[in-house]
C-alpha cells in the first residue's frame, strides 16, 4: 500500500479538549470558555486521559516511522499497526487501548471514527481469537499469613516504618486501591466505637463522584489491627489537616500526599524484605488479598462485594473468589488418587 502524505496534525495531548476557543463566542467571555474546557477534559479520569495520551503517542510515533498520517487514520494502516503490535507481544487489552486512544483522538477533531470501518472491526476480532482474551496473571493476593510476615519485619520504631505499617493494613482490611489510599484526607476520615468510616471522594467505581463510605473493624490482634496502626501513624503525622498519609522524601516540605505509585512500592518493598517474593506483588496485591481472604473464611459474595465496591459480581467472583476456593472445591479430591 502506498503511504499517504498529508500536512501533520498536531499532537494534542487528550486531556487539553480542541475546537473550544476562548474568543469569537457571541455572549461568552475567556473565564466561560475556559470552564467548559475544564468540564469537557473532567470526562475521562486521570487515569484513563494518561493512558490516552501514552497510546496516541506510540500510534503518532509509528505513523511517523511508516509514513502515514495519523490524524485521520487510514483503517489499512490501522490494522497493519495493530497486527504489527500483536506480533510483539501485547495483549488484547493494550490494542485495546490502542484503538480507544485513536477513536478518542479522531472524535475529538470532529473527524469519522475509523475504528467502525468493517475492515478493523474484523481484524479486532481475529486478533481475539488469534491472542485470546483471557487476563494475564494478576497481582499475587496476600493473606493474613503474608501479612503478618510482613508486619513483622518492619521496623515501627521509624516513621518510615508506622506509615507503612498503617498503609499496608488500612488497604488490606478497607480493600481499598492504591489511589484511594493516596487521596485520602484526614477529614475522609470517621472514628466510631465499631470502628473506622472512612469516605472516599472519588473512586474507580465513583467518576462523578457520588462518594463512597467503606467501615473497618478494629482488629484481633495488636500486630494486624489496622485502626491502631493508623493511629500510630496519625501521633506521628500530627493533626494538621491536610493528606493522611504523606511524604517523608529529605527535602519535602509540608504535608505532600503519597503517590499512587508510592503506595506499590510500599507494598512491594515491604514483602521483599520480609523474605517474600515479590515478582507478583503490587499495592492490588492488598485489595485482592481482602476478597480472597474474606472468601475462604465463608464472607458471603454480597458482603465482599459491598466492601470492594465492585459494579460486576461475575468479576469479583472470576478474577478472586473462584480461584481462592478452587482448591477447596476440586472434585480431584474424591477421585481415590
Amino acid at each position: 500500500m502506498t503511504p499517504s502524505i498529508a500536512p501533520p496534525v498536531p499532537d494534542d495531548p487528550p486531556d487539553s479538549p480542541p475546537g473550544v476557543p476562548t474568543e469569537g463566542w457571541q455572549g461568552l467571555t475567556d473565564d466561560d470558555a475556559t470552564r467548559i474546557v475544564a468540564a469537557i477534559a473532567a470526562t475521562h479520569a486521570e487515569a484513563t486521559r494518561t493512558a490516552y495520551a501514552h497510546a496516541w503517542r506510540q500510534w503518532v510515533r509509528w505513523c511517523a516511522g511508516r509514513g502515514f498520517v495519523e490524524l485521520p487514520g487510514e483503517p489499512a494502516a490501522i490494522c497493519a499497526y495493530l497486527t504489527e503490535r500483536a506480533d510483539q507481544g501485547v495483549s488484547v487489552a493494550t490494542l485495546d487501548l490502542a484503538c480507544a486512544a485513536i477513536g478518542h483522538q479522531h472524535r475529538r477533531h470532529g473527524l469519522p471514527d475509523p475504528l467502525d470501518h468493517d475492515m478493523v472491526r474484523q481484524v479486532r476480532r481475529g486478533l481475539r481469537r488469534l491472542l485470546g482474551t483471557a487476563p494475564r496473571r494478576s497481582a499475587r493476593p496476600l493473606n493474613i499469613d503474608d501479612l503478618r510476615q510482613i508486619i513483622t519485619s518492619i521496623d515501627r520504631t521509624t516513621p518510615r516504618g508506622v506509615r507503612d505499617t498503617a498503609v499496608i493494613l488500612l488497604g488490606f482490611a478497607g480493600a481499598l486501591r492504591r489511589s484511594e489510599l493516596a487521596a485520602l484526607t484526614l477529614a475522609d476520615l470517621e472514628a466510631k466505637p465499631a470502628g473506622l468510616l472512612v469516605y472516599l471522594r472519588r473512586s474507580k467505581t465513583d467518576p462523578e463522584r457520588r462518594g463512597q463510605v467503606v467501615g473497618i473493624a478494629h482488629g484481633q490482634h495488636a500486630l494486624t489491627d489496622p485502626i491502631a496502626a493508623l493511629g500510630e501513624w496519625l501521633a506521628v503525622r500530627g493533626t494538621a489537616p491536610g493528606p493522611v498519609f504523606t511524604s517523608l522524601r529529605p527535602g519535602v516540605q509540608g504535608l505532600q500526599p503519597i503517590s499512587g505509585s508510592a503506595v506499590s512500592k510500599v507494598v512491594k518493598d515491604r514483602a521483599a524484605a520480609a523474605g517474600l517474593s515479590a515478582e507478583r506483588i503490587t499495592a492490588h496485591s492488598l485489595r485482592a488479598g481482602h476478597a480472597t481472604s474474606a472468601a475462604l473464611a465463608g464472607v458471603s459474595i454480597e458482603r465482599i462485594a459491598a466492601q470492594t465496591r465492585h459494579r460486576r459480581i461475575d468479576v469479583l467472583i472470576e478474577r478472586y473468589i473462584r480461584p481462592a476456593q478452587a482448591l477447596q472445591t476440586t472434585s480431584s479430591r474424591d477421585l481415590g488418587l
